[in-house]
């Protein structure tokens, strides 16, 4: 059947369904957990959040779902240019049909987007997600 693929077994989820993880503060803990409880991968993307922000998102999502989720963040240098409130509301615009469907309030905009990556790594490896993935560039092996 088309459902029943390597990556639904080893992630155990019913469909081969992975939702963005709409990095730069866009993620919901509302959103992940209706994704993941409807058979698919609902995906945090983790990026503007603090290592404790990581865990209490992460802990906000089991109290939604037991089903599985991603962690998401993003590889790249601290310098990077942040995004800028044009595109947020730009990203937000493009969300809003969704947040509407599903009856859930859009983020604020962080206000800060640079991290200490290697203390979000850390965060997420705490925070056990079933799948950790990574966008923008290639971890250093160091």
């Amino acid at each position: 059947m088309w459902k029943d693929t390597a990556f639904t077994e080893q992630v155990d989820i019913r469909y081969p369904i992975v939702q963005g993880p709409f990095g730069g503060g866009v993620s919901s803990a509302a959103l992940v957990a209706a994704v993941s409880n409807a058979g698919g991968l609902g995906s945090f993307g983790a990026n503007a959040l603090a290592p404790d922000q990581i865990l209490e998102a992460a802990a906000d999502i089991r109290k939604r779902t037991d089903k599985p989720f991603a962690l998401n963040l993003w590889v790249n240098p601290p310098d990077e240019p942040a995004i800028g409130p044009a595109e947020f509301a730009r990203a937000l615009e493009l969300m809003a049909p969704y947040y509407r469907e599903l009856g859930i309030e859009p983020p604020a905009r962080p206000k800060r987007f640079a991290q200490d990556y290697r203390a979000q790594v850390d965060a997420v490896l705490a925070a056990k997600p079933r799948v950790f993935s990574l966008c923008l560039d290639c971890p250093s092996p160091t």
